[in-house]
C-alpha cells in the first residue's frame, strides 16, 4: 500500500495545499486511518483534485476500517478521475464492472472503461516518447 500512496504523490498536484492534504490523506492511509483519510479525501476530491477522487473510489470499493464499502460511490469517485484521463481509476472501473463489486456485473461497460485506459496508457507511452 505503501508503494501505491508513493507513486500517487509523485503525480503533479495543483499547488502547496492540496499537496499538503494529500499527503496527509496518504500518511492516514499508511498508518490505517482510513476514517480520517475519509475526510480529507472528501473535499479534495469534490473541488476536482483527480487522485483524491481516485484514492476516495478506491477506498470506497474495497471498504476498510470504519469505511463501508459503497459501490455506487465508488463508481461516482473513480468515475469522474477516470473522465480526467486517470488511468488507473480507468481501470479500477474496468474490474468493478468486470467482478460486480457493488455494481450490477456489465461486460460492456467494463470493455468502454478498460478501452479509455488503454488509450490513456497509449497517450502517455506516446508523450514520453516525445521527452
Amino acid at each position: 500500500m505503501k508503494r501505491f500512496i508513493a507513486l500517487l504523490l509523485l503525480i503533479s498536484l495543483p499547488g502547496p495545499a492540496a499537496a499538503d492534504a494529500i499527503d496527509d490523506a496518504a500518511a492516514a492511509l499508511d498508518a490505517g486511518d482510513h476514517n480520517r483519510a475519509l475526510l480529507l479525501l472528501r473535499p479534495l476530491a469534490r473541488d476536482g483534485n483527480v487522485d483524491a477522487q481516485y484514492l476516495l473510489g478506491s477506498l470506497y470499493s474495497t471498504g476498510a476500517d470504519g469505511v463501508a464499502q459503497d459501490g455506487a460511490e465508488a463508481v461516482k469517485w473513480l468515475a469522474r478521475a477516470a473522465e480526467q484521463r486517470h488511468l488507473q481509476a480507468a481501470n479500477a472501473l474496468g474490474m468493478i464492472y468486470v467482478s460486480g463489486l457493488g455494481v450490477q456485473t456489465d461486460e460492456a461497460e467494463a470493455q468502454k472503461w478498460f478501452a479509455l485506459a488503454g488509450r490513456i496508457a497509449e497517450a502517455n507511452n506516446k508523450s514520453n516518447d516525445c521527452e
